[in-house]
């Protein structure tokens, strides 16, 4: 046995991009209700009743994040976001039956490694190519045993067998089971998945690394970057030479100036700060600047403005060109929409009840509300009654239930507050008519109206 080895390194490319959060939000909410297939549990999932050989309907699979979102038997309103190799996947529930059949009397053990750089082989056998370490106490699941090579120390044949298992980060392999300690979960507590420990290894790979919000992932997956949410600016930047965390994001922005750092149930602590980040993964971390309001293992940390804890993923592409092709999509969006409109030049919208709006080419307007119009249509910072200036962004996405009747879409960004306030638009024989989004801010798509303010009808103008 190789028993050398002090440190848990593995080999190859990162296989997970582990729990990721909001950055399944858009896609949970628009596939919530439709099941994409069955998954048998292979870990249990920590901090429900789904133990191992349980089966959970699926709902969602990233590619990107790597992540399923799965629900579970004891609440079927309940959903959560796991790794993809916490389950196994399949079409009908038959299926799913036969797999459970097939683990039979392993379906519920696990294995304790006794020694510290224990190695998952890739095959059953000591010569084989390591694709593991293991930490000391650290546990896998045990897929089932396997016949393998005997294995020698000393000219002697050590007592033990091979057995397939999985590691906490989804890598599959074999062990021989000398010197692993048996756990079988239905006669015992439970077993977590082990956290690390904090070293400096651990702490530097956080601090060295650019991490993105997770929504990135959604955005890219989708193909529908939202600039005011995607940006390089955005993410968490650490500096271990200043002993500086800094998170940016839209709307919020503060350096986290830590004197220590210890580790709480899971978190690393950055004292005397309310910073508080958990590893789930390889490429996944959960951030928290409110001790009281921690989120828990596998929860959506859906993240909103004035919120206190986000999810940050690691991407393995540059996100420049992403961004150039959005902003060069808005500027053909604001090309065409001129286009449609019979004009190069400035158009001017009139309404009796919502006053004047006037569109330059440029990507500017220009409102003259009146004082009868509906309360909250217009873009806020300016007086009933009096023009406001700003800057229009046409290009907004529609989803497919708005896109039937509505043409597009466009963001109005006035210069007193710079809030954004995003409309849809439809044209028709000599009319403009605009309504309201209430689609959640950094979403990238707009999916409904506020029907509380209905819609407005404008008659063009136009100065060629």
């Amino acid at each position: 046995m190789d028993d050398t080895m002090r440190a848990y390194r593995p080999l190859g490319k990162s296989r997970l991009l582990a729990l990721g959060s909001i950055i399944l939000l858009l896609l949970l909410l628009v596939s919530c209700t439709s099941r994409i297939g069955w998954g048998v549990v292979l870990w249990s999932i920590k901090g429900t009743d789904a133990k191992a050989g349980t089966i959970v309907p699926v709902y969602v699979k990233s590619n990107i994040t790597k992540t399923y979102i799965v629900g579970l038997n004891e609440d079927r309103n309940t959903k959560i976001e796991i790794p993809l190799w916490q389950i196994e996947m399949f079409g009908t529930k038959r299926a799913a039956n036969k797999r459970i059949k097939e683990m039979g009397e392993w379906t519920s053990i696990y294995m304790i490694a006794m020694r510290d750089g224990l190695p998952v082989r890739q095959k059953p056998a000591n010569n084989e190519k390591r694709v593991y370490r293991l930490h000391e106490f650290e546990m896998v699941k045990v897929l089932g045993k396997a016949e393998g090579e005997p294995v020698y120390t000393g000219g002697t044949v050590l007592q033990g067998d091979w057995y397939q298992v999985l590691t906490m980060d989804g890598t599959k392999g074999y062990v021989f089971s000398n010197t692993m300690r048996i756990f079988d979960e239905s006669t015992g507590q439970a077993p977590s998945l082990p956290t690390e420990s904090t070293n400096q290894e651990t702490i530097a790979s956080i601090l060295t690394s650019t991490w993105r919000p997770s929504w990135y992932s959604t955005m890219l997956e989708n193909d529908s970057v939202d600039l005011d949410y995607f940006s390089m600016q955005y993410g968490l930047f650490g500096d271990m030479s200043k002993k500086q965390v800094r998170i940016e994001l839209p709307g919020f922005s503060q350096d986290f100036q830590y004197a220590s750092i210890t580790q709480e149930q899971g978190w690393l602590v950055f004292s005397p700060t309310n910073l508080r980040i958990r590893r789930d993964g390889q490429d996944s971390i959960v951030a928290c600047w409110d001790p009281s309001n921690m989120p828990a293992q596998g929860q959506l940390v859906d993240w909103h403005e004035g919120g206190t804890s986000i999810r940050f993923i690691i991407l393995d592409q540059d996100l420049r060109p992403a961004i150039q092709a959005e902003e060069n999509r808005r500027q053909n969006a604001l090309r065409s929409f001129f286009t449609a409109m019979g004009t190069t030049g400035t158009i001017r919208l009139d309404s009796e009840t919502a006053g004047s709006i006037v569109l330059w080419p440029s990507g500017l307007y220009s409102w003259d509300t009146v004082d009868d119009m509906p309360a909250g249509f217009a873009p806020s910072g300016s007086d009933a009654g009096a023009q406001q200036k700003g800057k229009a962004v046409f290009g907004l996405r529609l989803s497919d239930g708005l896109s039937g009747e509505w043409q597009g879409g466009f963001s109005l960004y006035p210069d007193t507050t710079g809030e954004r306030n995003d409309y849809v638009y439809k044209t028709g024989a000599g009319s403009f008519t605009i309504a309201k989004s209430a689609s959640k801010a950094g979403e990238g798509i707009v999916s409904a109206l506020d029907t509380r303010l209905g819609s407005i009808e404008f008659k063009p103008e136009q100065n060629h």
